[in-house]
């Protein structure tokens, strides 16, 4: 009961404050990305904090629009080129169902409908878990997805939503620190996870954020050759505030002692160390490149043999595939998805449905009783996709991607270039950290990428700048 109230006077602090500072309601809505952690029961349905704070910031959004006071939204192209199609379904212009499969809310719409379909397809004994992923992971995430799209109108507001996600990081890694520090760990495997039940949880929420801030620390030291004296002054200082939380980052990163954490951030931050190499014209520029190449080859080695001597029979197991291993779990929990996928190929499994089916098959598909009688998820971004909402979900999140990579061929601004290309690598990290974790089923890790997405799509924006 007393949870119950304070949730509602904080909820109607937060609706004062979404009426009178719409725009910013939702920009700094990550900041509290980590409160899903708290929840309450309404109606026998479990609501997290951050939802109703996310839904309280749509209200005034949608009644403004509603109202005509807002039409930002529906000046959208998906929405023009939507009705224009329609009303001429027969003979579409080419343009303007070019611009219609360009629209990044096209996917987003059939993955929606791939999830509400899964979810449908779940056994009555399931429905309720599937009804609750739908959801906390998918519709509360879109809706936000949508909002900030629609509140991104400069690269102030984007900043402000980034700030806003380093600042619910920054917070993690402190906790995670204090942890560390006075040996308070609550993971049976003594690793830095925060206020998360998993280490690798904690990893892949504040590693997106370590990602862009050593993407801007590296840019600091990049592109100055004819900067005046005081430009480079005052990116010396704005490079020493960003290394101190690159430090931060890295060093509770490597406390998590999460291999896709540290190499997913440090093959990302390679890639744009590449980028800008071949990239830049000014010689002074290639040979910092050339030399910084080295030593981010040099840091990534030291924290990996860091991460080893912290925890060297995790990093002596990696070569058993044999025995009751990190690796050896993850092969056999492959191997399940894949049979569960051929049994399962165009709606998958459903949504949540992976615990209870690896649970009752892993056995029979493996032919021999597994290391591990219940997992998760698949340990796999893409095969979690293609099991949890179908073939249709799969490749709408993939045909996502595409177009979020392509927005780097765009013609847009310097500064909406140099953003984009911050995001994409985070973007990228994501992706590479997917291949052996999942970095979205879960209710503060799928905000972070839809976050990551609004980003990238906004700043294509014509009024974006």
């Amino acid at each position: 009961m007393i949870e119950t109230i304070i949730f509602i006077v904080l909820y109607g602090i937060w609706l004062a404050v979404a009426v009178k500072y719409t725009k910013y309601s939702v920009l700094l809505l990550p900041v509290f990305f980590p409160l899903y952690l708290f929840k309450i029961t309404v109606l026998g349905v479990p609501l997290y904090f951050i939802e109703g704070l996310i839904v309280i910031a749509a209200i005034p959004v949608f009644v403004k629009i509603l109202i005509g006071r807002d039409d930002q939204l529906l000046k959208e192209k998906f929405f023009k080129k939507f009705l224009h199609i329609i009303k001429n379904f027969f003979q579409p212009k080419p343009r303007a169902f070019n611009d219609f499969l360009k629209s990044p809310y096209l996917p987003t719409v059939l993955f929606l409908i791939a999830c509400l379909v899964s979810a449908v397809i779940v056994p009555a004994d399931g429905s309720k878990q599937a009804l609750g992923i739908l959801k906390s992971w998918i519709i509360i995430p879109l809706v936000y997805f949508i909002l900030l799209m629609h509140s991104i109108r400069s690269l102030k507001d984007l900043n402000t939503a980034l700030y806003s996600y380093i600042a619910s990081s920054v917070f993690l890694c402190l906790w995670g620190m204090f942890q560390a520090l006075s040996g308070s760990y609550i993971t049976i495997d003594n690793r830095v996870s925060g206020p998360f039940e998993s280490a690798n949880y904690l990893a892949m929420y504040i590693t997106p954020a370590f990602v862009y801030c050593m993407v801007r620390f590296l840019r600091s030291f990049i592109h100055n050759k004819f900067e005046t004296a005081t430009v480079k002054w005052n990116k010396f200082e704005n490079g020493i505030y960003i290394g101190v939380l690159v430090a931060l980052f890295l060093t509770v990163l490597v406390l998590t002692q999460s291999y896709g954490g540290i190499a997913g951030s440090f093959a990302a931050i390679f890639i744009y160390i590449i980028y800008e190499r071949f990239k830049v014209k000014e010689k002074q520029s290639k040979k910092f490149l050339n030399r910084f190449i080295l030593f981010i080859l040099t840091i990534f080695l030291l924290g990996g043999t860091l991460t080893v001597v912290l925890n060297y029979e995790k990093f002596e197991n990696l070569a058993k595939f044999d025995d009751h291993t990190s690796i050896s779990t993850r092969i056999e929990i492959w191997k399940v998805g894949y049979d569960l996928i051929k049994e399962n190929p165009l709606f998958g499994i459903g949504l949540g449905q992976y615990e209870k089916r690896y649970a009752s098959d892993a056995q029979r598909i493996l032919g021999e009783k597994p290391f591990e009688e219940t997992r998760l998820h698949s340990h796999n971004l893409f095969m979690e996709f293609w099991l949890q909402s179908g073939l249709i979900g799969l490749l709408s999140f993939v045909w996502l991607l595409i177009l979020a990579y392509r927005q780097v061929y765009y013609n847009l601004p310097p500064n909406n270039k140099k953003s984009m290309i911050v995001l994409i690598i985070m973007l990228t990290y994501i992706m590479f950290h997917g291949l052996i974790d999942v970095p979205f089923w879960k209710n503060d890790l799928a905000l972070i990428l839809w976050t990551v997405l609004a980003g990238i799509f906004a700043l294509n924006k014509a009024d974006v700048h």
